[in-house]
């Protein structure tokens, strides 16, 4: 915060929160570039996984392979068929900004029973009584519904709705249901409505500050890159008091060590959570601690203000309006982005990036099985063939018919060859080529035996002849079934080429996505501007 807006004449922290709230000007926001980016990075998102869906061409549609593809192409199509709803919902969060556009939004965030409405209350009595108009609403049907009402306050959940107040011109609280809370239409409700605020009040009380589920929210909202102050409640204590003889419980504030303790380990973890989450920690602002029911219970008055914490608090919001407004500066283009990282691409990571890798695990094991399917062809055809030869070589022996011997052989061998690829090769869709014509060496022959210095043949041998045929046959089934698993092969290399061109195309989008981010969020677009909206008398 620039010195002259520290330094402005002023009564005290609210008076000094009161005016820079109600003194600020709306920036013209200069985003049209960023929208259009993130627009056509969401167009050419839908076009890619349009044309990137994936083919099981050369399996059958039975195999798991195909299956599995069929389910990750209808993943995909159920995503992009919904895209609209989740369009409407950010509709929903924008219809709220819009509503307040001229004013600065902050949400109050934190489990059940943490204080929000309490604190919301007393905030709103604090303005009501420095003479500034206070209004109370709350949401129904998306709808922003007035009321004169303030908050509902209890120790169960009594915000099963968005509802808010403005503080004097320009300054809003919305008070969400707890973000643990049972019902889960309320943190539901909460999350739709996250992208309308401007900065994030993180309340959770000095009994248990800073759980770590809270934290998790906490880095989710960082993420969205606004600015968020943590607030811990009920930072007081029952102590005994002995009045005419009498033993009462009286409430006293945490003193100021035992809150810096509170303080500094909130921050501590809270920072050391957000760098193990890659989260830029320089958003966390410094915690502060209150006592809404010790300023409650002195009426407001000004020692109690001091003593309970909430001077701390008017000049921590004060300051947070410095980078609340410079998110303001950027909320249409953040809005749209956040609805880009979380509803669009995040599923795509969480769910169809998992169901590609286990596509993968699938076509390795159809690899690693296509050396033993070959080797289970090749035995089965080549003993089954070899069984038969020896009745083959005999029948054809005393014609010694080689090329009928040959064109039997290779009949035979094409039949098993079918039958053993089809119960071995199920899962592929083959284009089957028969087995060229089996030949041998041409000096093969039938032995023949003659009778000495006579033509008469005494016997006819083909002990050779199975020899040679044997090993023959099983180098050319050999050969053939390399074809045929190579055929196989190139069906799975080619599924991996497809996935491998989603899985690389969705890292391209996300790094994309990250410098269109990082673009909108360049500093020179971020605090150095912000200041010069405040315009402070």
């Amino acid at each position: 915060m620039s010195t002259d807006l520290i330094q402005t004449s002023i009564e005290s922290p609210i008076q000094h929160l009161i005016q820079s709230s109600d003194t600020f000007v709306q920036p013209e926001q200069d985003i049209l570039l960023h929208l259009n980016k993130m627009q056509a990075w969401h167009q050419q998102l839908a076009t890619n996984l349009n044309e990137r869906r994936l083919n099981s061409n050369g399996l059958s549609s039975s195999s798991q392979i195909s299956t599995a593809i069929v389910a990750l192409n209808t993943q995909l199509e159920h995503y992009l068929s919904h895209w609209e709803t989740h369009l409407d919902r950010l509709k929903d969060a924008q219809s709220i900004a819009e509503h307040f556009e001229d004013k600065i939004i902050l949400l109050i965030f934190g489990k059940f029973n943490a204080g929000k409405s309490s604190l919301c209350n007393v905030l709103a009595e604090s303005f009501r009584r420095r003479q500034q108009s206070v209004g109370y609403f709350y949401l129904d049907a998306g709808n922003i519904i007035e009321s004169d009402k303030p908050l509902k306050e209890g120790a169960t959940e009594t915000t099963s709705r968005l509802q808010g107040v403005c503080l004097g011109l320009n300054l809003i609280l919305l008070d969400t249901p707890g973000l643990h809370s049972v019902t889960p239409q309320n943190a539901e409700l909460t999350q739709r409505f996250l992208d309308s605020a401007d900065g994030v009040l993180w309340l959770s009380s000095s009994s248990s500050p800073g759980q770590v589920k809270e934290l998790m929210a906490l880095g989710q909202e960082l993420r969205r890159h606004k600015p968020l102050l943590p607030v811990i409640t009920r930072s007081d204590y029952f102590d005994e008091d002995e009045v005419d003889g009498e033993i009462f419980q009286v409430l006293c504030n945490k003193n100021s060590d035992q809150r810096s303790l509170q303080e500094q380990d909130v921050y501590t973890r809270a920072t050391s959570q957000l760098v193990e989450m890659q989260v830029d920690p320089d958003l966390l602002q410094v915690p502060v601690s209150i006592s809404s029911q010790m300023l409650k219970d002195a009426d407001f008055n000004d020692q109690a203000m001091q003593s309970a914490g909430f001077n701390s608090l008017f000049n921590a919001l004060f300051h947070l309006i410095e980078p609340a407004l410079a998110y303001k500066q950027r909320k249409p283009a953040e809005a749209l982005l956040h609805h880009l990282q979380e509803e669009i691409l995040a599923p795509l990571q969480l769910e169809v990036v998992p169901q590609l890798n286990q596509l993968q695990v699938c076509l390795n094991n159809a690899s690693n099985a296509l050396v033993q399917h070959k080797s289970q062809i090749m035995t089965q055809t080549w003993r089954s063939v070899i069984a038969t030869l020896p009745s083959l070589l005999e029948q054809f022996a005393a014609q010694q018919a080689l090329p009928d011997l040959y064109r039997t052989l290779t009949q035979q061998t094409n039949q098993l060859l079918v039958v053993h690829i089809s119960n071995h090769l199920v899962d592929y869709q083959l284009k089957f080529m028969p087995l060229e014509h089996l030949e041998f060496s041409e000096h093969l022959a039938y032995d023949v035996i003659y009778a000495e210095e006579d033509k008469d043949i005494l016997a006819i041998g083909h002990e050779r002849l199975y020899t040679e045929i044997s090993n023959g046959l099983l180098q050319k089934v050999d050969n053939y079934l390399d074809d045929v698993i190579e055929q196989c092969q190139n069906v799975l290399s080619n599924i991996e080429k497809q996935i491998e061109t989603i899985h690389q195309g969705l890292i391209n989008d996300e790094q994309e996505l990250k410098y269109i981010a990082d673009y909108l969020r360049r500093p020179s677009s971020d605090s150095s501007k912000a200041r010069n909206l405040l315009n402070l008398s």
